[in-house]
C-alpha cells in the first residue's frame, strides 16, 4: 500500500467560528484553529479595528508561550511585527548533533531570532529590573555599578523548563503547557504626570487563549481558541508572560535543569553605606 495508504483524519468534522465580544474577535472550534491566531495577529498589525490603536504607539508587539512552535505561516507573521517574544518548552538534546550545531527543529527558530529584532527591555519594568547572571550567580550591585544599556533586547524565541528525564525519582518535570498570545502596542511619550520625561510603555490590547500548539501539525487536530479583550485577563496574561520571559533561557542552553539567564540582583548594602559615608564626610577642600 505504501504511499497509496490514506492518512487518517477527521473528514466530516464540523469546524466552526463564532463571533464573541467586540467586533473582530472570534472563537474557533475544530481543525485549523491556528489559522484564527495567525489571522488575528495580521488583523491587529493592519489596524483592522480602531480600538486596537494606541496614541504614540504604531508598532504591533506580541508576547506568547506554547509547548512548541514551528508553523511557517505563524513564524512569518511574527517576523512582520515590530517586536515579539515567544517562550517554548526546552527541547531534549539530539545526541547525533554536537554543539554548536543545532537540530533542524531548533535551527528554524534560531533563524527567526536572527531576522527579527526581539523584545526591547526598556518598555517592560519587570524585565528592566533583571540583570544577566555572572558565572551563573546573581550579580551584586555595589558602588560603581553601571546599568545595562537602554537598548537591550531579548531574542524573539526563548525556552524554559527541564529536559526530559531530569525529574527527581523518575517523575516527569514540569512543562510549559499554556498556549497564549498577547498583542499590544509599544509606545513612547516625552512627558509624564510630573513634566518632561522619556516615557516608554507597553499597552496590551487583545489576547489569544487556545488549546492548539503553535505548530503546523496542530492544524490537523480538533482544537479550540478564541480572542478576548477582557482587561482582567489582559493584565493577568501580561504578568504571566513577563514572568516566563524573565525566567527564560536561550534556544539550546547547556543546562538540563531550569536555569534562568536573568535574575534580580543582590545588593552589597554594607559597601554602598560605606561609600555614602565617605562622600558625606569628605573634606570640601579635596574637591
Amino acid at each position: 500500500m505504501g504511499d497509496e495508504e490514506a492518512q487518517p483524519e477527521f473528514r466530516q468534522w464540523y469546524d466552526r467560528a463564532l463571533d464573541v465580544g467586540p467586533a473582530g474577535n472570534q472563537a474557533f472550534f475544530g481543525r485549523d484553529v491556528l489559522a484564527g491566531l495567525v489571522q488575528g495577529i495580521r488583523d491587529f498589525r493592519e489596524h483592522r479595528q480602531q480600538r486596537w490603536d494606541q496614541y504614540h504607539g504604531p508598532g504591533a508587539t506580541l508576547l506568547g508561550c506554547a509547548m512548541w512552535m514551528d508553523d511557517p505561516e505563524l513564524l512569518d507573521e511574527l517576523a512582520r511585527l515590530q517586536a515579539a517574544c515567544v517562550v517554548v518548552s526546552k527541547q531534549a538534546r539530539d545526541k547525533k548533533v554536537q554543539p554548536p550545531d543545532l537540530p533542524y527543529k531548533l535551527r528554524r527558530l534560531a533563524d527567526l531570532n536572527t531576522r527579527t529584532p526581539g523584545l526591547p527591555v526598556c518598555y517592560f519594568p519587570p524585565l528592566e529590573q533583571l540583570t544577566s547572571l555572572i558565572d551563573g550567580e546573581h550579580p551584586v550591585i555595589g558602588p560603581g555599578w553601571s546599568l545595562p544599556p537602554g537598548d537591550e533586547m531579548i531574542p524573539t524565541v526563548r525556552t524554559i523548563g527541564f529536559r526530559k528525564g531530569v525529574g527527581a525519582n523518575g517523575s516527569m518535570p514540569p512543562i510549559l503547557h499554556a498556549k497564549l498570545a498577547l498583542l499590544g502596542r509599544l509606545w513612547e511619550h516625552d512627558e509624564n504626570d510630573f513634566g518632561p520625561a522619556d516615557v516608554t510603555a507597553f499597552t496590551p490590547k487583545r489576547l489569544w487563549i487556545g488549546s492548539a500548539n503553535f505548530t503546523a501539525s496542530s492544524r490537523r487536530s480538533l482544537e479550540f481558541g478564541f480572542w478576548t479583550e477582557d482587561p482582567v485577563l489582559l493584565r493577568g496574561a501580561e504578568e504571566f508572560l513577563l514572568d516566563l520571559i524573565g525566567s527564560s533561557e536561550g534556544i539550546d542552553p547547556d543546562a538540563d535543569l531550569h536555569l534562568p539567564e536573568r535574575a534580580l540582583p543582590d545588593f552589597d548594602d554594607a559597601a554602598m553605606a560605606e561609600a555614602a559615608a565617605e562622600l558625606r564626610f569628605a573634606d570640601p577642600e579635596d574637591d
